[in-house]
């Protein structure tokens, strides 16, 4: 809403209170009022100064028409009894004068206007219009200050009719009216004031009570009504500012409401932000660790895959020694198969034969060993494939299968050992036993056969075993690639963890603000009484 700004010669009035205004309305109305009654008195004295003038001339008028008449009907007479006239006329403030036939007034006849002296102000008014007469002709006025005269002449006659008329008449009625008009304007004043002071009263009672009724909303006391049983602008007033109070009071109810609710939520809100920064701590903590164990998984992973290949390279080499053993039983059993027909090259050929199963006996040890760390490398991925959970299920379960292979292998490689040491035992006996080389050489082929099914079930199983090495190696690089892909998301989680700790913490610290900034809101708004 603009600003209500007031004109220069306005201010003057509105920096008056209401008292003052109301005095200056009373002093100005009473002088309006006494005013107007002087000039209604004025109007009163100069109405009947010009009726008394209008009563004059026809007073004048008529009775030089009545000498005239008179004069024409007694055409005998020589003249008229002026004095008789006078006297009959002087009542009615009309006078009959002669004057000479050179229109001037005859010395001899003063004496009959001598009368005319007392009614006419002591002969000052006969002066002049005597000396009025004898200048003028016909009908004039004589006006001053005392009185109005007309004058009518009668030259035919030599007569004069003079009618005048003393202002103390009208001058009586002036008075009168002015005195009348002194009280009644004493006893409107006296109403004015009593109305005017009974108005200004009541209007002074409107205006304090709405001054205090402002005062208490300023004072933020919103809890008392503001009633003011009127018609007029005041009551106008405090209806506007008791419907003002009224919807100042709701929103500022509905304002601590929403404070106290607010206050309450933002509390609740720190609190479930101070929770979840701690458990996204935790959970940073917990990733940070998952972390640092995955990389050491990926790192057992790789050492599992650098075993594997290792053992997948060994057990080609002992596939190829078996293949080369396999050979030197089939030349054994050529050896025995001549050993009839030549026991001294039988001797030498059980010599070498003995020679070669101590490199088989040297092969065995080696798969052995190979096939133990076989199961040590198993039973470290099964411990691995347990540490990794679900993810893992798929590597333990091929984890135990190797390690059923190297259990087998092992008891393989015990029974190779077994017949080795029957075939050396066997080689030793044949030096000395060479009469019965012929029928043992029989059974020597026989274990020879039998030895070479052997060693064909030792090459299948060695490249069985190779297989599932290479099986492993292979497995063990997927779960290395996926081990350090993992190792990637679990940095990507890391960071994304260690950004909402911080954003959390942001939105904690705004949550306990804005609880402090509610909590200061409900206390402004506490100092309304409403």
């Amino acid at each position: 809403m603009a600003t209500l700004e007031f004109k220069p010669w306005e201010k003057w009035l509105t920096n008056l209170k209401l008292t003052p205004k109301l005095i200056l309305l009373m002093v100005f109305s009473t002088l309006l009022l006494i005013g107007k009654q002087l000039w209604d008195a004025e109007l009163f004295y100069q109405s009947v100064i010009a009726t008394q003038q209008n009563k004059v001339q026809q007073l004048a008028q008529s009775n030089a028409l009545m000498l005239t008449s008179l004069a024409a009907t007694n055409p005998q007479s020589s003249a008229l009894n002026i004095p008789q006239l006078s006297a009959e006329l002087i009542n009615h403030r009309v006078y009959v004068i002669e004057y000479g036939t050179d229109n001037m007034l005859e010395k001899s006849k003063l004496n009959q206007v001598i009368n005319l002296k007392q009614p006419l102000d002591n002969g000052q008014t006969l002066s002049r219009i005597l000396n009025n007469i004898n200048q003028n002709s016909q009908a004039f006025t004589l006006q001053d200050n005392g009185g109005y005269g007309y004058i009518v002449k009668l030259p035919a006659l030599k007569l004069a009719v003079i009618s005048y008329q003393s202002n103390a008449l009208a001058l009586g009625y002036y008075q009168q009216y002015l005195i009348q008009i002194v009280w009644q304007t004493l006893l409107m004043v006296v109403v004015f004031v009593v109305v005017l002071l009974f108005a200004s009263r009541i209007m002074l009672r409107q205006i304090h009570y709405l001054q205090q009724s402002i005062q208490a909303l300023t004072q933020c006391d919103l809890s008392q009504p503001i009633t003011m049983v009127c018609r007029d602008e005041f009551g106008d007033l405090s209806r506007d500012l008791e419907q003002s109070r009224c919807q100042l009071n709701a929103v500022f109810i509905a304002q601590r409401q929403a404070a106290s609710a607010l206050s309450q939520s933002a509390e609740v809100m720190s609190l479930m932000m101070e929770q979840t920064k701690e458990s996204s701590q935790e959970e940073f903590a917990e990733i940070d660790q998952l972390a640092s164990a995955m990389a050491e998984m990926t790192s057992t992973v790789q050492t599992v895959a650098g075993h594997a290949r290792d053992a997948s390279n060994a057990t080609l080499n002992t596939s190829e020694q078996a293949a080369t053993g396999q050979q030197f039983v089939s030349r054994t059993m050529v050896t025995i198969n001549q050993l009839s027909d030549d026991i001294t090259q039988s001797a030498a050929a059980v010599n070498q034969v003995e020679t070669r199963v101590e490199k088989i006996s040297s092969v065995i040890v080696t798969i052995q060993s190979i096939s133990e760390q076989t199961n040590l490398l198993a039973l470290n991925a099964a411990i691995e494939a347990a540490r990794a959970g679900d993810a893992g299920r798929g590597f333990a379960v091929v984890a135990d299968e190797v390690r059923n292979l190297a259990q087998r292998t092992q008891t393989a490689t015990v029974e190779i050992q077994d017949m080795i040491a029957q075939l050396q035992q066997s080689a030793q006996q044949a030096v000395t036993l060479m009469e019965r080389s012929v029928i043992e050489a029989d059974q020597g082929v026989n274990l020879v056969t039998s030895a070479g099914g052997e060693l064909n079930k030792i090459v299948e199983q060695i490249q069985a075993i190779n297989d599932m090495n290479f099986h492993i190696a292979a497995a063990a690089e997927q779960q290395s690639a996926v081990a350090d892909e993992m190792n990637i998301n679990l940095t990507n989680v890391r960071e994304l963890v260690d950004g909402s700790v911080s954003v959390v913490t942001e939105l904690a610290q705004t949550s306990i603000e804005m609880h402090h900034q509610a909590n200061d809101l409900e206390a402004k708004i506490e100092t309304f009484n409403v």
